[in-house]
């Protein structure tokens, strides 16, 4: 006799989403319950997972721009990230000078981004390298138009308080996955330094950026367990990447794909989970998604990323306005007024070119 599953979990998604409504905080078991959803239980996990964003993010959308400004030769050992000296990989290491750190940002800004950031790899930046950032930093306080943002690796309270002072708003530093998962991913640090670094920005005052990575041979409750994490880290925005897999990284081929329903119910479920959150939707994007990509914000996602990423290339940024306009979704820039999307304007697609080997 074939056995099928019962009929009362849509009823259960509503109650929870209800609840959810109300502020109530999704618990670890119910969590379990709504990651158990199939079928066309999913299509009512996004349903209240899009009244949970209206409600309490609201109904416009944020874009996000990063530039890899240090790039390669990182003596971590991350298996997913291209950038590290133990992988073959097509990543050749180089850097921007402030100049080209400007003219990335002021792309972003012709994309409509609120926030951009710089990213370099390795374990953390050292004096010297704050010196070299400093003169940027300043000169994107100055435009005003934007929120500088960084993604350096490890901090320390000096580092922090330097980066604070320099104007920088937000950090970005993804636990990437659950404290269970994370030693197979990485080796050369742990998730506790990781943890330490969240707090050592909140406690000098920086807005937090923290999420994962997901199709790294993860479970169910290491996606929830990340998401409590978060939850209790008090992380103000939450990227949701996908694994892009690259070749000569540790995980590449390990794995399969995620399906674009898969990670739609990912980006529901941590809506649930993190109802007043800015839910980002990052890396492989296009790649995982594909002609569902529009989804996202069905499924609780509230911001993307517009442009290139670190070391492959996003799609032109007039094919997310154009899908911004046909859903009728307007924008919010960084000083919170709201703007139709422009698929039609000269936004430029590519911008500086990704350091690859010749």
């Amino acid at each position: 006799m074939i056995q099928t599953r019962p009929h009362d979990l849509s009823d259960r998604i509503a109650q929870l989403g209800r609840a959810a409504l109300d502020g109530h905080l999704i618990t670890h078991d119910e969590a379990h319950e709504l990651a158990s959803a199939r079928g066309d239980e999913l299509y009512d996990l996004f349903y209240w997972a899009n009244k949970i964003r209206i409600k309490f993010v609201g109904h416009q959308v944020k874009f996000c721009s990063i530039v890899a400004a240090k790039v390669g030769n990182c003596s971590e050992d991350c298996g997913y990230c291209s950038q590290s000296k133990s992988h073959q990989t097509h990543v050749a290491p180089g850097r921007l000078t402030a100049d080209e750190m400007t003219s990335a940002m002021e792309q972003a800004l012709s994309h409509g981004a609120s926030s951009f950031g710089i990213v370099n790899s390795g374990r953390g930046p050292t004096s010297a390298e704050l010196d070299w950032l400093e003169p940027f930093y300043k000169n994107a306080v100055e435009n005003g138009k934007i929120r500088p943002c960084a993604t350096l690796g490890e901090l320390t309270d000096e580092s922090a308080a330097r980066l604070k002072a320099m104007g920088v708003l937000r950090i970005n530093h993804n636990l990437e996955t659950s404290r269970n998962n994370f030693p197979k991913i990485t080796t050369t640090h742990t998730y506790e330094d990781r943890v330490r670094t969240i707090r050592i920005a909140k406690k000098h005052g920086l807005s937090v950026c923290s999420g994962g990575i997901f199709g790294m041979g993860e479970q169910w409750h290491d996606r929830i367990d990340m998401a409590l994490a978060l939850r209790e880290l008090g992380a103000d925005v939450v990227p949701i990447n996908f694994l892009n897999q690259i070749a000569g990284t540790p995980l590449y081929g390990k794995f399969p794909d995620l399906t674009p329903m898969e990670a739609l119910h990912i980006i529901a479920l941590y809506r649930f989970i993190l109802p007043d959150r800015e839910l980002k939707i990052a890396g492989g994007r296009e790649k995982i998604l594909r002609d569902m990509q529009s989804w996202i914000f069905f499924a609780g996602g509230s911001s993307f990323l517009i442009g290139n990423y670190l070391t492959t290339f996003g799609r032109p940024a007039q094919q997310d306005h154009q899908m911004l306009k046909d859903l009728g979704l307007p924008y919010t820039t960084f000083d919170e007024v709201e703007h139709e999307a422009q698929p039609a304007a000269p936004i430029a697609s590519r911008g500086l070119a990704l350091p690859v080997v010749s």
